[in-house]
């Protein structure tokens, strides 16, 4: 498999030992890519070493956090695992062998603290001495854990999303999967009239190695064109919302050296109306084929107008103040706060964590509650009093100095002056043992215009439609008609077929009727025009403008039974048999078609064969 060929490609160990003889080609194998790899090269004191840091999966009986650390005694060697306690510190150290433990760890502290723990175990929560340098005794029964793994759990993760997601990828990207991390988060920003919308932000990053960029023989820059396919679904499992895009990413050369060994983040938001739905992300890469897929589970909850409340918290590791005016709302932002969200919610050993969220309809004197926690226990704590003169997006700096590794959950309550809580809102997030964690450098960000009250209101017309809240969608496309904007036509053919739906052709032909010199070659104005003109008995100009659909696109079977009606009422009996018979094989639970087809052939068709 491709772990196989990997190995066998790029950890060989000399001329005569194959990748997959090695110890790190067997780990690569067993394990997979590890979540970040650290080189200990040329230094005076240490022999050539690698650290591998792995998120274990609990399913396989893994640690939740772990390393592996390689070592080579010789530059002509293989690097070979260490285990410690079967192996020591000094081990790691060139010149002769010491039995002073405490001076040894000294020096690997020197070179890296992470370099120490792992010498001393290979569980990250496994506790050790570090001063004395006495190694836990846990190193050997996590080793038999990894090598058992396997048999825990057999899967290959680009097989298995091969199996779920080969009708969403062209057969060209076939296998080549590639793993991500993701960030969905739901923030408050402009609706359609005084009231906010929701809007679904999101963030989907994987390494910048799996992103496989090109190069221009010419300049030296690197490359590449990403498919970005969103789809929102409901409880029901009806396609709510669907959304294609293209992100160009390009890096110069001197762009790439600075980001080498960072991740790449495609970030967007879009506003959905609220429910609760499953979520879908697909990134394409055009240049290698690869893919990757994020998918979530998201509560999208209305925005509250008459009582305080929270958005979703979103945990970051950086905030960047823009200059942007406090109106401006665009993906992760809110007025000039940015936050930078922290993909999987994983953060490092004394980072700082930034809490970003809304506050909606506070008061001055009421209390944003702070609380780390872990299981029940508050961990930390902290407060920030409101003024009144808050930012649109808050964002509490939180320290996670002295915090030790494992699953948290951050907590915010908003309190009144006698300690009500009024709104709370919980996040998920990962202390991980690692003294730092690569971050997004690369980033394809786009953003809804919230200024584009037209199409703001056409996109939630849109969910409502596809919901069956037919009277909300067309309250929304009558708001969308009413501004006017000649860049989005779509509301004109939307209202119309809303008005169509309810019986009302007369509504239908006024909108339509502007729009059939300028759009006439549009499906949706041609099919409309067809219907409405059907609708009011005017078979010649319903004949041609559903002949004119259908030269655009198959017609179903409904709209080929008002085309086969109009045949018949102009004494066409030819086409309407042909119409209805087009009809019947695509829908043939339809006995009102059987008896027209028997009406015009005296006989009864039968069902079409299984495959037409």
């Amino acid at each position: 498999g491709r772990r196989f060929d990997y190995a066998n490609r790029e950890l060989r160990g000399n001329a005569f030992s194959p990748g997959w003889q090695t110890d790190r080609g067997r780990m690569y194998i067993v394990l997979g890519p590890p979540r970040s790899i650290e080189t200990f090269d040329n230094y005076d004191n240490l022999h050539p070493a690698q650290l591998w840091f792995y998120q274990g999966d609990s399913a396989r009986n893994l640690p939740r956090f772990f390393y592996l650390l390689f070592f080579k005694r010789e530059e002509a060697a293989q690097y070979r695992l260490f285990v410690p306690g079967a192996d020591t510190p000094g081990d790691l150290l060139r010149g002769p062998a010491r039995s002073f433990a405490a001076h040894d760890m000294e020096q690997l502290r020197q070179i890296s603290p992470e370099l120490a723990r792992a010498a001393l175990a290979m569980d990250a929560a496994e506790p050790v001495d570090l001063t004395g340098g006495v190694a836990g005794l846990g190193s050997l029964e996590t080793l038999a854990r990894i090598e058992a793994s396997p048999r825990r759990a057999i899967r290959d993760d680009h097989l298995d999303a091969w199996e779920r997601y080969r009708d969403r990828v062209s057969a060209e990207y076939s296998f080549n999967f590639v793993p991500s991390d993701s960030v969905f988060r739901v923030l408050y920003g402009p609706g359609v009239g005084p009231e906010p919308a929701s809007y679904l932000h999101y963030s989907v990053e994987l390494d910048l190695e799996d992103l496989a960029l090109d190069q221009s023989a010419d300049t030296g820059t690197s490359f590449t064109t990403l498919d970005v396919t969103l789809e929102v679904r409901d409880a029901e499992g009806r396609l709510v919302l669907a959304d294609e895009k293209e992100a160009f990413v390009q890096l110069t050369r001197s762009h790439l050296a600075r980001v080498y060994g960072s991740r790449f983040a495609y970030q967007d938001g879009v506003p959905v109306v609220p429910g609760d739905y499953g979520v879908m992300v697909i990134l394409r890469n055009r240049v290698s084929f690869r893919y990757t897929v994020a998918e979530q589970t998201v509560r999208v909850s209305a925005p509250p107008v008459d009582r305080p409340a929270l958005s979703d918290i979103v945990t970051g590791f950086r905030l960047e103040e823009m200059s942007d005016g406090p109106d401006t709302f665009q993906t992760f932002q809110a007025g000039p706060t940015r936050v930078h969200p922290a993909a999987g919610g994983a953060f490092a050993i004394g980072d700082a964590l930034y809490c970003a969220l809304q506050v909606l309809s506070a008061e001055p004197g009421q209390v944003l509650r702070f609380a780390l926690l872990r299981s029940d226990e508050v961990i930390a704590s902290q407060e920030r009093t409101l003024s009144g003169r808050e930012p649109p997006l808050i964002a509490e700096r939180i320290s996670l100095e002295g915090v030790e590794p494992d699953q948290y959950t951050l907590r915010v309550r908003l309190a009144d002056g006698q300690g009500a809580v009024l709104a709370e809102r919980r996040a998920p997030l990962v202390v991980s043992p690692r003294a730092s964690l690569p971050r997004a450098g690369v980033f394809a960000r786009r953003s809804f215009d919230t200024r584009r009250h037209a199409r703001l209101a056409v996109v939630l017309g849109d969910q409502h439609w596809a919901r069956g809240e037919f009277a909300e969608a067309e309250r929304l496309f009558e708001r969308a008609v009413s501004e006017d904007d000649p860049e989005v036509p779509q509301a004109k053919w939307k209202l119309a077929a809303s008005h169509l739906r309810g019986g009302k052709p007369e509504s239908a032909l006024r909108l339509l009727l502007n729009l059939q010199f300028t759009h006439g070659d549009r499906y949706e104005v041609a099919v409309g025009l067809g219907l409405a003109f059907g609708m009011k008995d005017n078979f010649p100009h319903a004949v041609s403008w559903l002949e004119r659909a259908a030269s655009i696109r198959p017609l179903p079977a409904s709209v080929l039974n008002t085309l086969g009606d109009a045949y018949l009422a102009l004494g066409d009996r030819q086409k309407a048999r042909e119409t209805f018979e087009r009809s019947f094989e695509l829908d043939p639970d339809q006995p009102g078609i059987q008896q027209r087809l028997t009406a015009l052939d005296g006989s009864r068709p039968s069902a079409p064969e299984p495959g037409r």
